[in-house]
């Protein structure tokens, strides 16, 4: 099922396995995945309000005060309602990151394709596992048949934001985004990263996931989808390690 009427909250809300769920258990293991607490970070909030600039105009967004502390804070927040509210540094930073976005023609052309499918919710049910999965690209070029998501980095260069997408198993979220697509009816030929540092000076370049990469994470994705499906079915979430472990001195050292 793919929803086109659903906010980011509303998306949120809905209870399936998500792309995030997929990394935590990768890069650890079912009971730090099911133990996890989420709170929403000011690095989040600025993650949100770039995506706004860059797919929605930042129509979602609103500038306020200088800092996120006193009476004007608390009466700007309430103006804004479900509107995301930042400090009005951070509102501009937001801004110019999007605008570093657009400036590099080959993140431009995912953005503003005329084909471009923007942060529609899919939903589907895995058929290996019978879990409810979820995900919502940022876009979708219909035409190219091309999948893309942005991201704030502190490296956006070629080689830089390669160590980041191995770092945080964005390659994984890759793999999980084209599965959940394919099984909802969308065929994707390619995954793209847009990436944008975080820090001026603001440049952005665009990272396509080889095939080689998409194998290993799509194989990474099951194995962590097998393992949340056997936690939930024995309501057992444990770390999976021994009962003790030997420590050898670590391969690096020297006598």
């Amino acid at each position: 099922m793919i929803r086109t009427d659903l906010t980011n909250k509303q998306y949120h809300e809905v209870d399936a396995i998500s792309s995030s769920d997929v990394k935590a258990v990768v890069s650890s293991t079912v009971y730090h995945w099911h133990h996890q607490e989420r709170k929403e970070t000011p690095a989040m909030q600025k993650g949100t309000a770039v995506h706004d600039f860059a797919l929605e105009g930042g129509h979602n967004t609103v500038c306020g005060p200088e800092t996120r502390r006193g009476n004007a804070w608390k009466d700007a927040l309430a103006e804004a309602g479900d509107k995301l509210l930042l400090p009005e540094a951070e509102y501009f930073e937001c801004k110019d990151m999007a605008a570093a976005l657009r400036a590099d023609p080959a993140c431009a052309k995912q953005l503003d394709h005329p084909s471009a499918l923007k942060e529609n919710s899919i939903f589907a049910q895995c058929p290996r596992t019978s879990l409810k999965v979820k995900c919502r690209p940022d876009t979708f070029n219909s035409a190219d048949m091309i999948m893309s998501d942005v991201k704030m980095t502190v490296d956006p260069s070629p080689d830089g934001f390669v160590r980041e997408i191995y770092k945080y198993r964005y390659d994984v979220q890759s793999a999980f985004y084209k599965y959940v697509a394919e099984l909802a009816g969308w065929e994707v030929a390619q995954f793209c990263f847009l990436a944008v540092s975080n820090t001026k000076p603001y440049v952005a370049h665009l990272h396509v996931m080889s095939m080689e990469g998409m194998k290993r994470a799509e194989n990474h994705m099951f194995k962590a989808l097998d393992e949340i499906a056997e936690a939930k079915q024995k309501n057992s979430y444990e770390t999976g390690w021994p009962r003790f472990s030997m420590a050898y001195p670590p391969a690096w050292m020297t006598e």
